[in-house]
């Protein structure tokens, strides 16, 4: 049987003709579904694969491989410098660890603004790969429209991002909030606008006054995903690092918009330090951690290694 879902064209449904176990993967399908009944669209960062099994475990909707890895997971300054290699070795560990969310990944800086045909061997390369559902380019720009029409044409789908967009701090005078003025509102919306004729199933606002999302919420007919953009976009978006608490706030300050969740990276240090004193008679005990071996086959061992010198 057939049927047609806003956005997705003609789909199968109501029957299987494979062998093959059905995936319980989430889908665009799950997510469109998310939307049409108003329920909050829940998505983090993952970036490897002890992540992605969090993300898995708590049932996330989407789960982006987000190029922030750069500098929570690997220590660059910016994600600029993040090299493809380096973040294609992240998303297929991700991708290891969650069987379960819709995956996403970014397009790193320097992969796919030459040419729309650029954009889309990577694009293409992460598909095939790292073996994710879609992908997420920053900025609606005409020149990124190009990019943008030219991957989904072929099949893969597309998340945009608009407002604060990373991979544009030089242009954008640093990590700075977005949308403040009459003139960069109308642009933040107009790139919107074009990102969901190009055909995005969804739309990052990062950074962006609530009011400014909330009215760009209302005018698309696709979801909206806040990070920084107030509590009336479609769904929100946190990095895992910041949401759980992973690293420590005096190196790496949060921004206002995050909500840390958890502390792992004070009670991984006390962990640590609790270990190192352990280590002063209490761990390991003999009969708790360690392993015994029968007494006959130690004194033949002993026997046969003494003979031996």
């Amino acid at each position: 049987m057939w049927t047609k879902v806003r956005g997705l064209g003609l789909m199968l449904i109501g029957r299987r003709f494979s062998s093959h176990k059905t995936q319980s993967r989430k889908t665009l399908v799950d997510i469109h579904k998310l939307y049409g009944n108003k329920t909050p669209i829940l998505m983090v960062t993952s970036y490897d694969y002890i992540t992605g099994k969090y993300a898995a475990s708590a049932g996330v909707d989407i789960n982006l491989i987000g190029d922030s890895l750069a500098m929570t997971c690997l220590g660059y300054e910016d994600t600029n410098q993040l090299p493809f290699e380096e973040f294609l070795y992240h998303v297929k560990a991700v991708e290891r660890g969650d069987k379960q969310s819709f995956i996403v990944a970014d397009l790193p800086f320097g992969t796919y603004e030459a040419s729309p045909e650029k954009a889309l061997e990577t694009s293409v390369q992460l598909i095939k790969e790292g073996r994710i559902q879609a992908v997420k380019l920053e900025g609606g720009h005409p020149s990124m429209i190009s990019n943008i029409s030219k991957i989904i044409d072929s099949g893969i789908p597309v998340m945009g991002h608009v407002g604060l967009t990373p991979q544009r701090h030089n242009v954008l005078g640093g990590f700075k909030l977005q949308g403040t003025d009459t003139n960069r509102a109308l642009q933040i919306y107009e790139e919107c606008v074009l990102l969901q004729k190009a055909g995005c199933f969804a739309i990052v606002l990062e950074c962006i006054p609530n009011r400014l999302a909330e009215y760009i919420t209302s005018k698309l007919s696709i979801p909206t995903i806040g990070i920084g953009a107030g509590p009336h976009c479609s769904g929100q978006v946190l990095v895992m690092a910041d949401l759980l608490g992973m690293l420590d706030d005096e190196s790496h300050p949060p921004a206002k918009f995050v909500k840390k969740y958890a502390s792992f990276s004070s009670e991984a240090v006390k962990a640590i330090q609790q270990y190192r004193s352990d280590l002063k008679g209490v761990f390991p005990q003999e009969d708790i951690h360690g392993y015994k071996m029968k007494r006959d086959a130690l004194l033949e061992f002993k026997r046969q290694v003494d003979d031996r010198s």
